[in-house]
């Protein structure tokens, strides 16, 4: 099993400190013709208990729970049990949701599995971004494009998780993300709009090509980028990240490269690496569960890094990559370069269900913000990369260069 398809898993386990839970099969009656419908209970108790957030259509939860009720209790088989709660989280609507098990027909997660990010905007799906090397970009697809198919079924007839009319188009923007990241046994094949006619592209799987956790190149004199390769649940990060600050730390300036961080990670892996750029003791993150609020703070290395630091961000900077780089721009004076990133919501942690053995849902239960107060999830880059400049470079790299060209102008 490739790295990318392990560290996939950890998507629902980012920035979070993983409580135990009850099991609760031994207080219920699991039989073939109950144990769907006490799934779906159970997971709806767990939104309806510990979410602290609206399900992302803006529904009531009983929207997203009643229609599947008879579903449920008609389910008999496995494969029935396990889609009536893939069902369920998709009424959720919330990236940052999930089951801990799938199958082969089971949706791959957004953004982990994706190459492309979609927005619904004036009743029209629009391409925001297109993954770096990802094969829909090598078909031609670009940010911009108007979305009219996917997997031979007009854009307009997709289903939309519950959703009310002021956050309708929240809902369209996350069933289109669902939709063109494809299952775990198919990719998704998407036909666009653009200025030069329509481009139908094959949305695989991106591959992990680099095998190291993070990587170290000299872009140019005086100027190292770092690029993390999906590695913020690796508890070896750390230490090879220090292998390459040991030989970065002369530059005067380092590029870090959050782009490939879509499965998120832990802050016990992610803080040694925003020590190396913040000095004395500083927070990087605010918490909020139920009536506790507090602050998450990192101490500097006395050998850290004293010179200027860049971060690059887009759509698969997520969760704890979201987490480093509002971390790095609070407590280290950081300058986020590139697009909006994921926007998941919250830390996770996984409710078990009493029937279906081993199987938890994962959903956020605690608020994350910025250090000045912003929603994580709406934190925005300090220079941003639009649609256009990232459809005009083609296959080359418009975030990086935005990037260099922000080194040179200081």
């Amino acid at each position: 099993m490739s790295r990318l398809l392990i560290v996939g898993l950890l998507l629902s386990l980012c920035a979070c400190a993983v409580s135990p839970k009850t099991d609760r099969s031994a207080h219920v009656n699991c039989t073939a013709e109950t144990a769907a419908l006490l799934d779906l209970e159970a997971a709806r108790d767990a939104v309806r208990d510990h979410m602290p957030y609206s399900l992302g259509g803006g529904a009531r939860l009983e929207e997203a729970f009643t229609p599947l009720r008879a579903q449920a209790q008609a389910a008999r088989t496995p494969a029935e049990h396990l889609r009536v709660l893939e069902s369920f989280v998709f009424a959720i609507a919330d990236h940052h949701a999930a089951l801990s098990t799938n199958s082969a027909s089971s949706p791959r997660l957004v953004p982990t599995g994706s190459s492309v990010w979609a927005d619904h905007r004036d009743g029209k799906w629009v391409v925001a971004q297109v993954r770096p090397g990802s094969a829909a970009r090598q078909a031609g697809l670009r940010e911009g494009m108007l979305i009219t198919r996917v997997n031979g079924v007009a854009a307009d007839a997709l289903v939309l998780p519950p959703h009310s009319p002021e956050s309708s188009a929240a809902a369209a923007g996350f069933a289109m993300r669902v939709a063109l990241a494809g299952t775990h046994a198919q990719d998704a094949i998407v036909v666009a709009q653009g200025q030069n006619g329509p481009v139908e592209a094959r949305l695989a799987l991106a591959e992990q090509t680099n095998a190291e956790l993070a990587s170290l190149s000299f872009p140019s004199s005086g100027i190292a980028l770092i690029r993390i390769n999906n590695s913020l649940g690796d508890g070896d990060l750390p230490a090879e990240f220090a292998v390459l600050m040991s030989r970065a730390r002369t530059a005067r300036l380092i590029l870090l490269d959050l782009r490939d961080t879509p499965s998120g990670g832990d802050s016990s892996i992610a803080k040694p690496i925003m020590s190396w750029f913040v000095q004395g003791e500083r927070g990087y993150q605010r918490h909020r569960r139920g009536d506790r609020e507090w602050a998450e703070t990192v101490r500097g290395r006395r050998d850290g890094f004293d010179g200027r630091l860049i971060v690059l961000v887009d759509h698969w900077t997520g969760s704890m990559g979201e987490g480093l780089a509002i971390g790095l721009r609070s407590a280290a004076g950081a300058t986020l370069v590139g697009t909006s990133m994921a926007g998941l919501r919250g830390a996770v942690e996984p409710f078990p269900l009493p029937c279906l053995a081993g199987v938890s849902i994962r959903i956020p239960v605690e608020q994350l913000f910025t250090m000045e107060g912003q929603p994580r999830e709406f934190a925005a880059p300090d220079v941003i990369v639009g649609e256009a400049d990232l459809a005009a470079a083609g296959e080359s790299d418009a975030i990086l260069a935005v990037a260099m060209q922000q080194a040179s102008e200081r």
